[in-house]
C-alpha cells in the first residue's frame, strides 16, 4: 500500500513540474545593463525632417567586460535598469526572414565589424578619402547605417556634415554584400526543447555551440535519478563546441521535466552579437560594436511522460459494431378489455414516492449504518493509541 502510495505521490509532483516548467523561456542565467553617460554623437537629420541623437553605449555584459553598442531601432529608448540578455538574430525574422539578397542581420554584422570601434579612426579616414575623422562623426555616420539597414531610414543629403555621409554611403555599400551566418549566439544549447515518451534510452541529443575553444560546463536539475551522458553512455559535467549531450533518466520515473544548464566562463563575444531585454521586457535592443570576453549561459528542458493508451481501432484493428437489441413484433390491437390484475395484498409498497420499501430495503440501511459505527470506534481506538 505504502509503494502505491508513493508513486502516486511521484506522479503528482512530476505533474506539478510539467505545469509549472513547460512554459518556462528558456533564456541565458545571466544579464547585462547598459552603464549611464554613453559617448554622444553628432545629431542625423534625417529625410523626414527629424533630427535624432547618436550615441556609442556601454553594455556591461553579465557584470563582466563593457563592450560598446549601437541601437538598431530609430523609435525606441534604451532604459538602462532593463536587463538586457543575448538574443540569436533568428529570434527577429523581421531582420532575418526577408526576400532581400542581403539579411538586414548579416548586413549590421559587416557595418560594425568596418566601422568605429572596432577599427580605428585613421583607417576608416583613410576608406572614405578623407584626412581626418573625429569620433563623434564615426559615430553619427555608423548609427545612421545601422538605421538604414534595419529600420529602412536614410540621413538627409542637407544638414549633415559631408564625412558622415561619405561614412555612411561606405558602410551601406560595403554591406550590400555581406555573407550570412551571424544568426547563432555565444554559447547555444539545441534544440532548446525536447518532448519525448517514457525513455527506454537516454533522450536527446542537444548539441552544444560555444564560441570559445574552452570547456562549457553542463549540468542537470529538477530531475532525480538523471544524469547526462555523452553518446557512448558515459556521464559528462564538461563538454566543448559542438559536442552532444543526452539526459539518462531512472526507468522507474514514468514522467518528470528537467533543465539542463550550460555556462561557459570567459567565452569570446564578438562584435556584431545582439542583445535584448530580458523576458520580452521592451528596450531598444543592441548590438555590440567589438569583441569582448564573458561568461555566457543558456539552458534546454526536456520533457517526458508516459505513453497514452491507443483509443479503439487506431491500430488498424477492425471496430465490431455492437449488436443491435432484437425487436418484438407488434401484436395487432385488439377490441378486447383491457385485463387489470389486482395487487396482492401482501405486497408491500410505498404510497407516498413509488419506491419500495421492502425488508431488503431495510436490511441494506442497517449494514450501512453498522459499517459506520464499527468505522467509528476504529477511528477512537487509533487515536488513543496514538496519544498514548
Amino acid at each position: 500500500m505504502s509503494g502505491i502510495l508513493r508513486r502516486c505521490a511521484a506522479l503528482l509532483c512530476a505533474s506539478t513540474l510539467i505545469g509549472a516548467l513547460s512554459t518556462s523561456p528558456a533564456h541565458a542565467d545571466g544579464f547585462s545593463r547598459v552603464d549611464r553617460d554613453p559617448m554622444a554623437g553628432a545629431p542625423v537629420l534625417l529625410e523626414d525632417g527629424q533630427e535624432l541623437e547618436t550615441a556609442l553605449f556601454s553594455l556591461r555584459v553579465a557584470d563582466e567586460d563593457s563592450v560598446r553598442a549601437y541601437a538598431m531601432m530609430v523609435d525606441e529608448e534604451v532604459r538602462p535598469r532593463t536587463a538586457y540578455v543575448e538574443s540569436a538574430w533568428a529570434d527577429r525574422p523581421e531582420w532575418t526572414d526577408t526576400v532581400r539578397d542581403t539579411d538586414p542581420a548579416d548586413r549590421a554584422n559587416w557595418i560594425v565589424r568596418h566601422s568605429y570601434p572596432n577599427l580605428p579612426l585613421a583607417s576608416l579616414a583613410f576608406e572614405i578619402g578623407s584626412p581626418v575623422l573625429e569620433e563623434h562623426t564615426a559615430i553619427a555616420a555608423t548609427q545612421a547605417a545601422l538605421w538604414h539597414v534595419l529600420d529602412d531610414v536614410d540621413p538627409s543629403p542637407e544638414g549633415n556634415s559631408e564625412e558622415v555621409l561619405r561614412l555612411f554611403e561606405y558602410l551601406v555599400e560595403g554591406s550590400s554584400a555581406a555573407e550570412g551566418g551571424t544568426t547563432a549566439r555565444s554559447l547555444e544549447l539545441s534544440p532548446t526543447q525536447v518532448e519525448a515518451i517514457v525513455p527506454g534510452e537516454p533522450l536527446g541529443p542537444l548539441t552544444v555551440s560555444s564560441s570559445g575553444e574552452g570547456e562549457v560546463q553542463v549540468s542537470v536539475r529538477g530531475a532525480p535519478a538523471s544524469w547526462l551522458v555523452d553518446s557512448e553512455g558515459r556521464e559528462v559535467s564538461q563538454v566543448s563546441d559542438g559536442d552532444e549531450v543526452y539526459l539518462d533518466v531512472d526507468p522507474s520515473v514514468p514522467a518528470g521535466v528537467a533543465t539542463l544548464h550550460a555556462r561557459g566562463p570567459g567565452v569570446p563575444l564578438p562584435e556584431g552579437r545582439l542583445f535584448t531585454g530580458r523576458e520580452g521586457v521592451r528596450t531598444q535592443p543592441l548590438i555590440t560594436a567589438e569583441p569582448g570576453t564573458a561568461t555566457s549561459s543558456t539552458t534546454a528542458t526536456i520533457t517526458w511522460h508516459a505513453e497514452e493508451p491507443p483509443e479503439a481501432g487506431t491500430e488498424g484493428e477492425p471496430v465490431t459494431p455492437e449488436p443491435e437489441p432484437e425487436t418484438t413484433p407488434t401484436e395487432p390491437p385488439t377490441d378486447e378489455p383491457e385485463v387489470v390484475t389486482e395487487v396482492p395484498k401482501n405486497e408491500d409498497r410505498n404510497q407516498g414516492d413509488g419506491l419500495a420499501l421492502t425488508g431488503t430495503w431495510l436490511s441494506g440501511l442497517l449494514v450501512i449504518a453498522g459499517a459506520l459505527v464499527v468505522s467509528g470506534l476504529l477511528i477512537l481506538v487509533l487515536g488513543r493509541k496514538r496519544r498514548d
